[in-house]
C-alpha cells in the first residue's frame, strides 16, 4: 500500500479520482462514530423535545419555557448581579453577639418538628430495647442432669395449672432449690400423664411455694403423696421413659431443655424422640454422618476376599489412555513415535489410586 501523498489540488489542472482519494486524509471508523455521537450529544446541539417544539410551531424560538436539560451546564453558569447582591445582602441578622459560643454537635441546638427520639431519651431504656441471647444467663448443665431437672419443672407447673413455658423465665435456681429438684422422682402415670414423687414434706411444701410464684401469684396446692427418695445411681431412671406424644409437653419441654443444656436441638432429634430417652440419645447421635469413600471400602472388601480377584477399583475415571498404559500399548505407541522421527505428544500426569490386584 503506497503511502498518503499531499497534491497541491488547487494548482493541479486535473487530478483523477484516484489520486484525490489517496490524498485525502484517512479517518478510521471509530473516529468517524465518534465524531458523530460528539455532534449529537453535544451540550450546546439543540435536544429532541427542542427540535420538535420548533418543528410544531415553524420558528426556531418557539414559545413556552426552555428545556431544562439543553444548553450549559448550571454548574458552570457565572452569578449573575441578582445573585451577587442576593449574596452579599444585609447581615446583620446573622451577626455574632458577644456570648458567641460555636457549636461542637447538634445537643442543645434548636429544632424545628417532633423528634420522636427526644421522648425516647427522656424515657430511658427499658427492659425490651436490650437484645439478650436466650439462655445467656443460664448456668450450663450435663445432659442427664438437665433432663431430669427440666422434666420435674415441666411436671410441678403442668399440676399447678401454670403456663409450661412460663419456667423459661428462670435462668437459675437457688443451690438448696436445686437440690431439692434433683431430689424428686418423675415417673409416668395412667391418671395424669407424670407424675412427681417428693423425697420428705418440707421438700414438697418449698417446691410448691416457689413455682407457685412462676408464671403469676397463685395459691394452688398438690397432693404429697408417699414420699419416695430418689436413687440417683440406679441405671434404669424413671424420667427417661416419661411421654413426649403430647405437643404442648413437647414443645416445653424441648425450650427448657435446650436452655439448660446450652444447645440447640435439631428437628430431626425432636420429631423421631416419643419420649425423654429416645430425644437423649436422638441429642448424642452424630447429626451428620461422614460420607463413606466407595473405592476404599471395596478394596477393603476385595483384599480380605470377599469379592471375587479379578476386579479393580479406581478413585476417578478411567480414560483411553489409562487403558492403554494398563495393557502396555503405551509403550508401543511410544516407541514408534521415536522409531519414525515424530514428536512424542505430552500427555498429562494424573495420580492415580494404587489397584488392588490386576483388572481381569
Amino acid at each position: 500500500m503506497r503511502p498518503v501523498t499531499r497534491l497541491p489540488l488547487r494548482e493541479a489542472l486535473y487530478v483523477c479520482s484516484s489520486c484525490r482519494q489517496d490524498a485525502l486524509p484517512r479517518v478510521s471508523p471509530l473516529a468517524r462514530q465518534f465524531q458523530h455521537q460528539t455532534r449529537r450529544y453535544a451540550s450546546d446541539s439543540p435536544s429532541f423535545l427542542e427540535r420538535t417544539r420548533s418543528k410544531l410551531w415553524n420558528t426556531e424560538k418557539p414559545p413556552g419555557a426552555a428545556d431544562p436539560y439543553t444548553g450549559e451546564s448550571q454548574l458552570a453558569q457565572k452569578p449573575t448581579a441578582t445573585d451577587g447582591e442576593l449574596a452579599g445582602g444585609d447581615k446583620s441578622e446573622l451577626a455574632q453577639g458577644d456570648n458567641y459560643v460555636q457549636a461542637e454537635n447538634w445537643k442543645g441546638l434548636a429544632s424545628v418538628g417532633y423528634l420522636p427520639e427526644d421522648e425516647w431519651i427522656q424515657q430511658g431504656r427499658s427492659k425490651s430495647d436490650k437484645y439478650q441471647r436466650f439462655g445467656e444467663q443460664t448456668r450450663t448443665r450435663p445432659i442427664l442432669p438437665a433432663a431430669h431437672q427440666a422434666a420435674v419443672e415441666i411436671c410441678l407447673l403442668h399440676l399447678l395449672g401454670k403456663p409450661l413455658t412460663s419456667i423459661c423465665q428462670v435462668n437459675r435456681h437457688n443451690t438448696q432449690i436445686r437440690e431439692m429438684i434433683e431430689s424428686c422422682t418423675v415417673q409416668p402415670s395412667a391418671t395424669q400423664g407424670w407424675e412427681i414423687k417428693f423425697p420428705d414434706g418440707k421438700t414438697h411444701e418449698a417446691l410448691v411455694f416457689v413455682f407457685n410464684q412462676i408464671g403469676g401469684q397463685g395459691d394452688a396446692k398438690i397432693e404429697s403423696g408417699d414420699f419416695v427418695k430418689r436413687d440417683r445411681n440406679a441405671e434404669v431412671q424413671p424420667y427417661r421413659s416419661l411421654s413426649l406424644v403430647d405437643p404442648e409437653f413437647k414443645f416445653a419441654y424441648v425450650k427448657r431443655l435446650s436452655q439448660l443444656y446450652h444447645r440447640r436441638i435439631s428437628d430431626k432429634a425432636i420429631t423421631s424422640s416419643n419420649t425423654i430417652g429416645e430425644l437423649i440419645v436422638a441429642m448424642s447421635a452424630n447429626l451428620k454422618e461422614k460420607p463413606k469413600n466407595v473405592t476404599k471400602c471395596l478394596s477393603s472388601a476385595l483384599n480380605a476376599g470377599l469379592l471375587p480377584p479379578n476386579l479393580a477399583f479406581h478413585s476417578s475415571r478411567i480414560s483411553k489412555a489409562d487403558r492403554d498404559e494398563d495393557y502396555g500399548r503405551k509403550k508401543v505407541i511410544y516407541s514408534e513415535y521415536i522409531q519414525r522421527g515424530l514428536a512424542v505428544p505430552h500427555t498429562r500426569v494424573k495420580k492415580r489410586a494404587p489397584k488392588t490386584s490386576p483388572q481381569a
